[in-house]
Parts: structure tokens; C-alpha cells; sequence
């Protein structure tokens, strides 16, 4: 009788031992970020639940409805906090055709990771107050890369001196969203004739 005492004593303390250690805080917020884009790449937006959230993060419903009040806040914050992709060009070329062109492969690439139809979903649900922090928070590499492109470009007299207006500066980034959400992608061919028909001509004009 004793032994058998015993033995159930070990089985339960060998089950507490293997039951997952509960999260808080900053631990549980990225776990359920995470679980967030385990959702999405595991079908597309309008496949992500509160529930299917909750069992990849191995906490409950309630958790994640007091954190976000929707499905479009919960993407937002997950993708927001998720850091640029690591091919993301870091130093010019020397050439600003080239810096352009790998400059727009990246930020399609990102936006193609995230899936088309994930952003377009997103955008049909998006609260009115999360959509300048979504393109903002987003976005705001691609600004910084541009604006160190043209600087880069600026030095070596391949454009004008005057600072550029911000709506040319961030041309590049809405023509390539553009293509993607209405278009359903950007292919080489395309980002190509972009730049050379468009962004160059722009960008160089009053140089000569």
C-alpha cells in the first residue's frame, strides 16, 4: 500500500514536471506574436483565430482578447514588431540604378513573405487609426535605405543637389505596393521598367 502511495506521488510529480512553464509579460507577448505568424504562414489571413492563436501559443482565448480588441490588431502588432528581412540592403553600390533595383526586390520580397492576400485582407478590416502605423512602422526602413541611397547618389553628383520633395522620396515605395496589392506581385521585368521609365528619369532630371 505504501509503495503504492509512492508511486502515484512520483507520477504526479513527474506530470507537474512536465507541464510547460507559464509566460508573462514580454515572453508571452512575443509567444503570441509568434504564434500569430505561424497562423499566416500556415494559410493566409482570413485563416487566423483567436483560438488558433491561443493553442500555438499554449495560452487561452482570454488572453489574447485582452490584448487586442481585433483580428487586425493582433496582425498589425505581429508584423510591426517582426525587424526587416536580413537581405535588406545595408551600403550603396556605388551605382544608383543598382541600389534602386535591390532596394525594390527586398521590399517586395518582405511584402511577398507577408503574402498578398494576407495584406489585402488585412487592409479591408484595418481600424482607421492603425493604418498610418501600419504604413509607417512598416515602411520606415525602405524610407531610410532610400534616403541613403539618394544621399549616396547626391555625393557623387549623379543627382541634383536640392533636396528632393518627401513624395519622391518615397515614390519607390508606393509604386512597388502598388504592383503588389493590384497587381499580385512584381516581377523582375517589371521592377526593372519601373526604375528605368520612371524613378530614374525623376530622380536625374536637372543633373545635365
Amino acid at each position: 500500500m505504501a509503495s503504492t502511495a509512492s508511486t502515484g506521488g512520483t507520477a504526479g510529480a513527474g506530470g507537474a514536471a512536465h507541464r510547460p512553464a507559464r509566460r508573462y509579460g514580454a515572453e508571452l507577448d512575443e509567444a503570441i506574436r509568434a504564434a500569430v505568424r505561424d497562423e499566416l504562414a500556415a494559410g493566409n489571413y482570413a485563416g487566423v483565430t483567436f483560438e488558433g492563436v491561443a493553442k500555438r501559443a499554449k495560452t487561452s482565448k482570454h488572453v489574447i482578447y485582452r490584448r487586442y480588441p481585433s483580428r487586425a490588431h493582433m496582425v498589425i502588432d505581429a508584423w510591426i514588431q517582426r525587424p526587416p528581412a536580413a537581405d535588406s540592403p545595408a551600403t550603396s553600390s556605388g551605382d544608383l540604378r543598382t541600389d534602386l533595383l535591390r532596394l525594390g526586390r527586398s521590399f517586395s520580397d518582405q511584402f511577398e513573405r507577408a503574402g498578398v492576400d494576407t495584406l489585402r485582407g488585412l487592409l479591408g478590416e484595418i481600424p482607421g487609426d492603425q493604418v498610418h502605423r501600419l504604413a509607417t512602422e512598416t515602411q520606415s526602413w525602405v524610407i531610410d535605405s532610400v534616403t541613403a541611397i539618394l544621399d549616396a547618389a547626391r555625393e557623387r553628383g549623379d543627382i541634383a543637389q536640392d533636396p528632393l520633395p518627401p513624395h519622391v522620396v518615397s515614390l519607390p515605395v508606393v509604386l512597388v505596393r502598388h504592383e503588389l496589392l493590384f497587381s499580385g506581385g512584381l516581377d523582375s521585368r517589371t521592377l526593372t521598367e519601373l526604375i528605368d521609365t520612371v524613378l530614374l528619369p525623376l530622380l536625374t532630371a536637372g543633373t545635365r
